[in-house]
């Protein structure tokens, strides 16, 4: 779309951050979700994860739980604590199905939980739901 003056308008893409230790996955979701037009960052544990969530601020954030140093729950809560981190839609993305896990996971305000194996197709409509509602939000 071109704005009065002729420039094309600057549409932000939408950032997601990954979350997981295994390399095969990280790698096959930032593929995909970069082909899909979403700005990808990626993190190998909860740690770093925290860490890059605060540096840039992603829409979504696509995390597993089991993982080094720090896990996915912990991530969560701890970025659930942070005035910046309370906004940022989780989809919690893990082999753990345990009912504990997806109640933990629940009281911290996720948007959805995805057991592993899952169907890419449906992760990525799952993606699109949370930023539509979120434009929605804002009046975009």
């Amino acid at each position: 779309m071109l704005d009065f003056f002729g420039f094309r308008k600057k549409t932000q893409k939408t950032k997601i951050l990954v979350v997981d230790d295994e390399p095969n996955i990280v790698q096959t979701l930032k593929d995909r979700l970069e082909m899909n037009d979403y700005q990808v960052y990626t993190a190998h544990n909860g740690e770093d994860g925290l860490r890059t969530a605060q540096e840039q601020a992603p829409d979504v954030i696509l995390l597993d739980v089991i993982m080094p140093i720090m896990d996915g729950h912990e991530m969560l809560e701890k970025l659930r604590q942070q005035d910046w981190g309370t906004g940022i839609s989780v989809i919690m993305l893990t082999a753990r199905s345990q009912v504990q896990d997806i109640a933990r996971a629940r009281a911290c305000g996720i948007e959805d939980y995805i057991i592993k194996p899952f169907d890419l197709s449906e992760l990525l409509e799952k993606i699109e739901n949370i930023v539509e509602r979120r434009k929605a939000a804002i009046g975009v």
